[in-house]
């Protein structure tokens, strides 16, 4: 009995083996294909999350810039 249920956990690995190998085989390179889509997506996001970075600072800046610029001339022209 129990080199029957040996030899039955042999097959069941064996075939397993060979159902895993057959499934490597048909969806390897579909597989790689959405890895490197994958990859490609991840460097498009990084570079539009890079061109946004300076916006939000550089309106902060500018909007600074102009109330001090506005209120010396303010200052500028009622001072005299």
């Amino acid at each position: 009995m129990e080199a029957a249920e040996e030899e039955i956990g042999a097959a069941v690995a064996e075939a397993y083996a060979e159902g895993y190998k057959a499934a490597m085989l048909r969806y390897a390179p579909e597989a790689e294909l959405h890895k490197t889509l994958a990859a490609d997506i991840q460097a498009e996001l990084e570079a539009e999350q890079k061109k946004g970075r300076y916006f939000w600072p550089a309106l902060g800046v500018s909007a600074g810039l102009s109330f001090a610029a506005g209120f010396l001339c303010s200052f500028v022209i009622a001072g005299r």
